[in-house]
């Protein structure tokens, strides 16, 4: 099984190291956002809200899950709480002291795992992303200093612009995020491809681009992830390493070059990493929660009996 990303599951992990890392005197948003990567000041606590946010809304969206109602309630007292509580006043101690009292954990832990079930996305660590990110600054550099067209070079700039913004922000949007800034360009180019001159297309800088942004797109689809990894029982997770996404860029571009269109070479590109045999398989996943509180256990006892 791939490693989880989505909302649910990021909120775990920053209230995880948040809880593991932070000093229960300090301010909660100054923990919290340091758990975030992010500098704390006030106001970049926004993002927070936003992952609170998105964690009730994949909640919202889960299907078939016994007694959803109350997990949909306690994602909603988190919030409140979280809202009610003024978090650059509040000591860390009051945070922290409602995850453990609510068994905040067990219950992320549970709704990320039934997400994931149904909407799996491949989780990239720090370091896939800030390589992602050198690359897409090399083509913007690439890109605003070569010799397309105007429209043509404003289009692309703006699609990767759009990407480096997904991985600033891929603590809040997770893959998700990535898709929806890469994709766009895939619909976009084979609408207007006609429209394009051959210079243009012939231009490396514009199949260098294409190529990337391509290759990401296939390489964050769940489904050629599953054809990769194939079945593994009692497997954590698949790592996606940048290596592989870097042999895809080639491999793209090497087909945008050698096919008449693009409709014909995103086909071929469909199953680009089908072909790698590559496999890497971590340990196993632990589950990481304080001891749930009696009402918490019944309450999952009573679940697993009906299920």
């Amino acid at each position: 099984m791939m490693q989880q990303s989505n909302a649910l599951t990021r909120l775990e992990n920053i209230l995880t190291e948040a809880v593991e890392k932070g000093d229960k005197a300090q301010a909660s948003g100054y923990v919290l956002l340091i758990a975030m990567k992010l500098s704390p000041e006030p106001r970049n606590l926004v993002d927070f809200y936003e992952l609170l946010n998105k964690a009730t809304e994949e909640t919202k969206r889960l299907k078939d899950i016994s007694k959803l109602e109350i997990y949909l309630e306690a994602v909603d007292d988190l919030c409140k709480f979280s809202i009610s509580t003024y978090l650059w006043g509040s000591k860390w101690e009051l945070f922290s002291d409602y995850i453990a009292e609510k068994s905040v954990f067990i219950l992320l832990n549970s709704l990320a795992r039934d997400f994931h079930r149904q909407n799996p996305s491949i989780l990239l660590e720090q370091e896939f992303l800030e390589k992602l990110s050198s690359k897409f600054k090399s083509l913007l550099r690439s890109t605003l200093s070569s010799d397309l067209s105007k429209e043509l070079k404003s289009f692309l700039v703006e699609r990767i612009e759009d990407i480096l913004t997904a991985i600033r922000k891929y603590h809040i949007d997770g893959t998700e995020g990535l898709k929806k800034a890469a994709q766009p360009l895939v619909s976009d180019l084979v609408l207007q491809e006609h429209r394009l001159t051959d210079e243009d297309k012939r231009n490396p800088i514009y199949s260098g681009v294409i190529a990337s942004i391509v290759a990401l797109i296939q390489f964050v689809t769940p489904s050629n992830i599953f054809d990769l990894i194939g079945f593994f029982p009692d497997v954590s997770y698949w790592e996606p390493k940048f290596e592989d996404l870097a042999k895809g860029f080639e491999d793209m571009e090497q087909i945008i070059r050698e096919t008449p269109t693009l409709q014909e070479a995103f086909e071929k590109a469909s199953n680009m990493f089908k072909k790698q045999p590559q496999k890497s398989i971590i340990g196993r996943e632990e589950l990481k929660a304080l001891p749930a509180s009696k009402e918490t256990m019944e309450a999952t006892v009573d679940d697993e009996g009906n299920s």
